[in-house]
């Protein structure tokens, strides 16, 4: 046998066993962010800085795994040879220079530079390493959601945590009676909902989730056999979202409800309207009476006390604590600090000059984030982000538009998650939780990624 037999039998045997290896290592890293996206929703949502610390931690070591394990393919393996599965795993994924993460890249740079700005430079120096670890775990994520069946990996995903927390949510509402906290010691009685402190922040989570289910369901990327499935999913996250009693869940879900049906409209190109309608009907009542007859008297006095909200009233104690004084005082702060704000993750420092109140309490968030964003980044880092929606709309928009349905009833599905979000955050600060921001950007990766040719939801696929 000739050397140069041997020679390309060895390159061959060593190109396969490259392709070997890279698809294990994928197989690994995948696994890992699935299991981060559902470890940081267990302690309070991840709220406490060490269990923030351990979360970046984890995710900027999976970002070393890959770039350690692909070098090392790329120097084990002739590019020129290598089969096309090695090569497009190599260096940094594609995805990173694409469109959709240009305006983030460009954000993290900015906040580094404000930093030396900042009216609380080391808050905003936590925050740029909390920005940067989403980032990476948004990249790793879209890089290795490579095939249908780990897309609808990360949808179940997503589906099963809201799922338990709201099942743990239900248990907690019913079962908690003394002061002692509930498995965890910062469950307090009466304090939060779920395993947050915060229920608005419960809210949050299961809205995304709701909004993904229900998209898939109407428009038509789930099997009859599984409607049923994620119908009872979709009860079981309504029940717990109704027990919160939180307003601006309420407002977001007739706003998403609104939304993905009128997508649906679009994606049947008007076939079926009779049928549709009907559901619509159906859902929008379903709604209304649900939301009423669980959430009771609570519910109905904090829709009440609504109006209270924003507006003054003269014999006000002057706590500061109503939305309308937290956004004049918002405002404020970003008059003062209009181009570069006054740094990202400062806004409870800043926000102490502005904030006219007894002083008893003092806002760390300005409950509506877009105010936040104003004032705490200027009209640099706002322009930054709308550029990056404008990316994520043009993005989604192709999705939407994919020849096979259950893509499409994915991207409906996400788009409907994130527009809860986008309809939440005019009066909360939900994302500031790691558990909601990662559940966000694992959304975008959702509404975006092309996976190629995808079929529907299958008994075999929905578990693997």
């Amino acid at each position: 046998m000739s050397a140069s037999v041997l020679t390309s039998r060895t390159i061959n045997a060593g190109q396969t066993g490259a392709v070997a290896g890279v698809r294990q290592h994928d197989k690994v890293i995948f696994i890992s962010i699935l299991v981060l996206t559902a470890l940081v929703a267990v302690p309070y949502g991840t709220v406490e800085p060490w269990w923030i610390a351990l979360y970046e931690v984890s995710i900027f070591t999976v970002g070393a795994f890959f770039a350690i394990t692909n070098l090392g393919a790329s120097l084990g393996t002739s590019t020129s040879a290598s089969p096309a599965d090695v090569r497009n795993s190599f260096a940094l994924p594609q995805a990173i220079v694409k469109s959709l993460w240009a305006a983030p890249s460009l954000f993290l740079a900015f906040i580094f530079v404000q930093g030396y700005i900042s009216a609380d430079p080391l808050e905003t120096r936590l925050t740029l390493f909390k920005l940067l670890a989403l980032l990476t775990h948004a990249v790793l994520l879209y890089r290795y959601t490579s095939n249908t069946r780990r897309l609808k990996a990360v949808i179940f995903t997503l589906v099963v945590i809201a799922v338990v927390s709201s099942i743990f949510g239900i248990a907690r509402h019913e079962l908690q009676h003394g002061e002692v906290g509930f498995l965890l010691p910062l469950l307090k009685r009466d304090t939060g909902f779920a395993q947050f402190v915060n229920k608005n922040h419960f809210a949050l989570l299961v809205e995304m989730s709701l909004g993904l289910t229900t998209g898939l369901i109407l428009a038509g990327g789930v099997k009859k056999q599984f409607i049923a499935l994620l119908g009872a999913a979709i009860i079981v996250m309504w029940t717990g979202l109704i027990l919160t009693s939180s307003r601006g869940a309420l407002f977001s879900m007739f706003g998403q409800l609104a939304f993905v049906i009128t997508l649906s409209f679009w994606l049947k190109r008007r076939r079926r309207i009779a049928a549709s309608v009907a559901v619509a009907i159906c859902a929008l009542v379903l709604v209304g009476v649900s939301a009423v007859w669980m959430g009771g008297d609570l519910l109905t006095t904090r829709l009440e006390s609504l109006s209270g909200e924003i507006r003054v009233e003269a014999n006000d104690l002057h706590a500061g604590v109503k939305r309308v004084e937290i956004w004049n005082a918002t405002w404020q702060l970003f008059k003062q600090h209009p181009i570069t704000g006054s740094g990202f993750g400062a806004y409870a420092v800043a926000i102490t000059k502005f904030h006219d109140a007894s002083g008893k309490w003092t806002p760390e968030a300005a409950h509506n984030d877009y105010l936040e964003l104003l004032a705490t980044s200027g009209i640099i880092g706002t322009a930054l982000v709308i550029l990056f929606s404008f990316a994520f709309i043009s993005l989604s928009r192709k999705q939407l538009r994919s020849q096979d349905t259950f893509r499409r009833a994915a991207c409906l599905g996400a788009l409907t998650g994130v527009v809860g979000v986008v309809l939440h955050n005019f009066v909360d600060f939900g994302l500031h939780v790691t558990a909601n921001s990662v559940a966000f950007v694992t959304l975008i990766v959702v509404a975006t990624k092309n996976v190629g040719a995808v079929t529907r939801l299958s008994r075999g696929s929905l578990h693997q």
